[in-house]
């Protein structure tokens, strides 16, 4: 798994920009990527500007072969638009639409992915002000610990 000191130098500027925070875990390297960076406000479109911070991100992706988890997170407010019912459906897009541009554009491999969206259940923050619902509209990018996801034995079924 990358080093958490590895991550932070190759994504020194994002972080000093608030774009973006990488924090160890007991269950792996969380990448998370802040909403107001990567995607425009109440959608799951990812600004191609920030395509080369993504293109970093695949690149220490690549460089090992641990489980991946991709976390979309909201704030509270509640969402209803013609594209989205509910913080829950954008959440999800938004990990979907992650997944989707490191497969297509960075090759990372697809079948090392989960993807959750858990709406404003997970709050970094509190929701009560707007710097902590800013700091909630993120997805995390996660680098599990091999021992975090173990997989099925096929054998049993």
């Amino acid at each position: 798994m990358p080093s958490l000191k590895m991550l932070s130098s190759k994504l020194t500027q994002e972080i000093q920009d608030g774009k973006v925070e990488v924090t160890l875990e007991p269950r792996g390297l969380v990448v998370s990527l802040k909403q107001t960076a990567f995607f425009p406000s109440g959608t799951d479109l990812i600004d191609p500007a920030t395509y080369p911070i993504v293109a970093k991100l695949a690149d220490a992706l690549n460089a090992v072969s641990n489980p991946l988890r991709i976390e979309g997170h909201t704030d509270s407010v509640p969402i209803h638009t013609a594209r989205f019912r509910s913080n829950w459906e954008l959440s999800a897009a938004r990990s979907i639409a992650m997944m989707e541009l490191l497969v297509t554009h960075f090759d990372v491999d697809r079948s090392r992915m989960g993807i959750v969206g858990l709406a404003d259940n997970e709050p970094e923050a509190s929701n009560d002000t707007p710097e902590g619902r800013a700091k909630n509209r993120r997805v995390d990018v996660v680098i599990l610990n091999h021992l975090a996801r173990v997989p099925k034995d096929k054998s049993k079924t």
